[in-house]
């Protein structure tokens, strides 16, 4: 299971505070939580929301470059030489590393 990014986790929870302080003053109700606001509960949640709103984005931003390409698992093209797919980019094993030299060794 993957953690959650405590950017997003901690965006999310300011945004929502930020609306419960925003919305019910429209509605001309108050929590009583946030009653101690008084005539700031709006400016306070509008505030609350904007900034939540930015670091949530900036922990998806940071999710996103964290995770793997998504083109891991792709399968390559066929080689045109070769018709198999993929093997352009390999390596070919060196058929002639298991012969002798039979020049001579330099001397020093």
């Amino acid at each position: 299971m993957k953690r959650e990014n405590p950017l997003v986790a901690g965006g999310g929870i300011l945004f929502l505070l930020g609306v419960l302080a925003f919305v019910p003053p429209i509605l001309d109700r108050q929590l009583l939580i946030l009653a101690w606001l008084g005539s700031w509960s709006q400016p306070v949640g509008l505030s609350a929301m904007v900034v939540g709103g930015v670091i949530w984005g900036l922990g998806q931003l940071q999710r996103l470059r964290e995770a793997p390409p998504p083109n891991v698992g792709a399968t390559l093209p066929p080689d045109p030489s070769t018709g198999l797919p993929g093997t352009s980019n390999v390596a070919q094993p060196n058929v002639l590393s298991n012969q002798v030299s039979t020049e001579p060794a330099e001397r020093r």
